[in-house]
């Protein structure tokens, strides 16, 4: 599965482009939250979900984790808490997901930046490592890993590609997060090993 910035760019058109060069893609999306009403602290900017799925139109088995609020999203929905507000298809911590091998074709996370943010969700920190390992197992050879977040997590490169680095600015004196994409370096034959 490939990134389709061109897929990107027409289903966004009133937004700068987003641009393929020399086997990276960048850019910045502006996705502003001045009229979005929160429903859970640090969802999705508005307009984030649609440029993230639009990159990827040929993902067919998506999966979100840990997916807070989303509700009615295309894929699979994970996270460790369920409540009014988070209602997950499956409650499962990101550090070990119940999935078996080469399940998705993409991943798309946003999860708690900090040990204060854990607090606010009423979570243990966010296990980034367990949930680096576990999406590289859960991911088909070829498949993304879409984290948005503060900056980008370590990782180890023979495991993944780092294909694309997007900067998200939601407004003025607001952080900038960092939507990173990965691809699993797992080839056919180490997937068939297993």
């Amino acid at each position: 599965m490939t990134m389709n910035v061109d897929a990107l760019n027409t289903a966004c058109p009133k937004y700068p482009k987003t641009v393929a060069d020399k086997g990276w893609v960048y850019g910045v999306w502006y996705c502003g939250t001045s009229w979005q009403k929160a429903v859970l602290y640090g969802q999705y900017p508005a307009t984030f979900l649609k440029r993230a799925l639009a990159l990827f139109p040929d993902a067919h088995d998506v999966l979100h984790a840990p997916s807070g609020a989303l509700v009615d999203v295309p894929g699979v929905t994970l996270d460790i808490h369920r409540d009014e507000v988070r209602r997950p298809m499956v409650q499962a911590s990101c550090g070990d997901m119940p999935f078996p091998d080469d399940s998705f074709d993409l991943i798309l996370s946003d999860p708690p930046y900090s040990a204060k943010d854990s607090e606010i969700y009423g979570c243990a920190p966010f296990p980034m490592g367990g949930f680096m390992r576990e999406s590289r197992r859960i991911l088909r050879p070829g498949a993304h890993l879409g984290i948005l977040h503060t900056s980008y997590p370590s990782y180890r490169r023979k495991e993944w590609k780092l294909v694309a680095l997007i900067a998200v600015v939601t407004g003025f004196l607001r952080a900038t997060r960092m939507f990173s994409v990965f691809e699993s370096t797992k080839d056919v034959g180490e997937a068939l090993l297993k």
